[in-house]
């Protein structure tokens, strides 16, 4: 019975915003399943005081508004800015390089800035997604990641970016 915290990952998903949703195209069980979570986290905080809701959302907006009004706090948290995207990044590498150890010497390389300034307005998932993604944009880099150029990264930046503005999914 002592502390216990509960991850809800994209709560939005528990919580759907009924007042957006439409019950001519949304089943009543939607309805009903954001009514459900509102029930047991009601009851749950009553029955558990030792008890932490942690709740995360990319899309904030399509939380049900009778869910937030039970929230005791609510931090907003930015993307990441340069430094940050340039940790992502090199962390990324860095796992990378058990592997293909020949990536080690990107980090270092005078463009790396310029990556990390081009991941800006980049989620952390698609910043390590591009990393990835950046191996498939050549045949023998993708049979050989060793292979990988800071160019192919920036193109990989280039594509996010471009996916992230016209709201498509973090897969790049």
């Amino acid at each position: 019975m002592g502390p216990l915290v509960v991850l809800l990952d994209e709560v939005e998903t528990l919580a759907a915003d009924r007042a957006k949703l439409s019950l001519e195209a949304n089943p009543v069980d939607v309805h009903r399943a954001t009514d459900a979570v509102l029930a047991q986290v009601d009851q749950l905080a009553v029955r558990y005081p030792n008890l932490l809701f942690i709740a995360t959302s990319n899309f904030p907006q399509a939380i049900d508004a009778a869910f937030l009004s039970r929230a005791d706090l609510i931090q907003p948290i930015d993307l990441p800015g340069q430094e940050a995207c340039k940790g992502i990044l090199i962390s990324t590498i860095q796992e990378l390089t058990n592997s293909f150890p020949k990536l080690k010497d990107i980090p270092a390389h005078h463009q790396f800035n310029k990556l990390a300034s081009d991941c800006q307005g980049l989620d952390g998932r698609r910043i390590r997604k591009l990393v990835v993604a950046a191996c498939t944009f050549d045949k023998r880099t993708a049979l050989d990641p060793n292979r990988l150029t800071i160019e192919d990264l920036l193109r990989a930046a280039q594509h996010a970016q471009s996916e992230a503005r016209c709201g498509k999914g973090a897969s790049i």
